[in-house]
């Protein structure tokens, strides 16, 4: 399957995107509360595509 049709990488760019738009709310509010919502967001789905990764280097390991 192809990185960009993958689904982890997927909700993995939208929690960049969403990084991306709470430093743009931060601008506009002048508040930090924007930009920690959306590193939240970007944190809690980094954790699926790490362990995919992980998983997928596990499982070539195994293979002579």
């Amino acid at each position: 399957m192809p990185l960009l049709q993958s689904k982890v990488f997927r909700h993995y760019a939208l929690g960049l995107g969403c990084t991306f738009v709470g430093a743009w709310g931060m601008e506009i509010s002048g508040s930090m509360l924007p930009l920690a919502l959306g590193a939240a967001v970007s944190i809690m789905t980094t954790l699926p595509l790490v362990r995919s990764l992980w998983h997928k280097k596990s499982w070539r390991r195994d293979v002579p």
